[in-house]
């Protein structure tokens, strides 16, 4: 797992708009498709602990969150960026307003969560 701050991101001014560049991550085969999904957590839930085993995932944060991946526990805040590698163990935590995060998942394989 890696978390990418969007608060220690460059920012580049450009015509009429500033670029925030996040990250460019390499990929060794090109995913078959891509899936893309908007969870809609409630104030206080979650989402559940699990895993993928081939699934390369990132979810963006556009309010505050709490994570544990493993054993360990991160405060995301608004704009962070995690990326779950195959095999990342990962559960997401809403604060009292709720979370809707971004995920993207490469390739997208419905069948490819697993909870422990």
């Amino acid at each position: 797992m890696k978390i990418y701050r969007a608060k220690e991101m460059k920012v580049e001014p450009r015509e009429g708009f500033a670029l925030r560049f996040m990250a460019e991550i390499g990929l060794q085969n090109p995913p078959s498709s891509v899936g893309f999904f908007r969870p809609e957590v409630p104030p206080n839930g979650k989402l559940r602990n699990h895993y993928h085993e081939q699934i390369l995932e990132f979810m963006v944060f556009p309010d505050p969150a709490r994570l544990k991946c493993g054993s360990e526990v991160y405060n995301l805040e608004a704009g962070d960026m995690v990326m779950f590698s195959p095999g990342d163990l990962h559960e997401v935590f809403a604060g009292p307003g709720g979370i809707t995060p971004l995920v993207v998942k490469l390739p997208n394989n419905p069948k490819d969560t697993h909870v422990p």
